[in-house]
């Protein structure tokens, strides 16, 4: 079985969330010998990190815990909620698939880790949102590079069937689904949606 037996331990469900947690606001860190998964989000996305720790509660270390911290980015002080999960040799092969320099990159096996709906609208919760102007969606993707994000749409297309393309905002490229394919974007994530976020993907008319 190779390196993906040390999987075995998570289930499928565990795996398409993790998948789509580290394309949107997750991150992995080396704790030890091992690594854990942390996920964090705003206050006001109470709800959606208490889905997460319901989902993933398994692996978790304990409840989610509030963090006032200043974000230089912003520019501001932000507070949040955030989760660790146990430091596993579970997380090992997304770490070499994630981080294979300490650094988050887009991994070359992508078409292969992103198949399941649930990923897509997992990561989309995490960092997208809907236009105000119009039915086109975009997804947060500025943490990759450009040539990565490119390969994104590439597997979007070939596993899902959704049309997406880059929109530069500001400095920052982002995965822009066209309101041409927002229809069909809905109904591969909307199943998994959790219901505070429905808001996030209601078409006009």
């Amino acid at each position: 079985m190779g390196s993906w037996a040390i999987l075995m331990e998570l289930s499928n469900r565990h795996r398409a969330i993790i998948v789509g947690t580290l394309l949107g606001d997750g991150c992995l860190e080396r704790n030890g010998t091992h690594v854990r998964l942390r996920l964090e989000h705003g206050i006001a996305q109470e709800a959606y990190v208490l889905w997460k720790h319901k989902e993933l509660e398994s692996l978790i270390t304990g409840k989610p815990m509030r963090v006032h911290a200043f974000h230089k980015r912003n520019q501001c002080f932000y507070d949040s909620l955030r989760i660790y999960t146990f430091s596993d040799s579970a997380f090992e092969l997304y770490w070499n698939s994630f981080y294979p320099n300490k650094k988050k990159v887009l991994p070359s096996n992508t078409s292969e880790l992103l198949t399941d709906p649930l990923s897509v609208a997992v990561w989309f919760m995490d960092d997208g949102y809907k236009r105000n102007d119009c039915n086109a969606f975009r997804l947060g993707t500025e943490s990759f590079e450009k040539s990565e994000q490119e390969h994104l749409c590439r597997v979007l297309k070939r596993n899902f069937d959704i049309d997406s393309t880059l929109h530069k905002k500001g400095k920052w490229w982002n995965i822009y689904v066209p309101q041409k394919s927002a229809k069909r974007f809905v109904d591969v994530v909307e199943p998994h949606i959790i219901p505070t976020l429905l808001y996030k993907i209601a078409l006009a008319p």
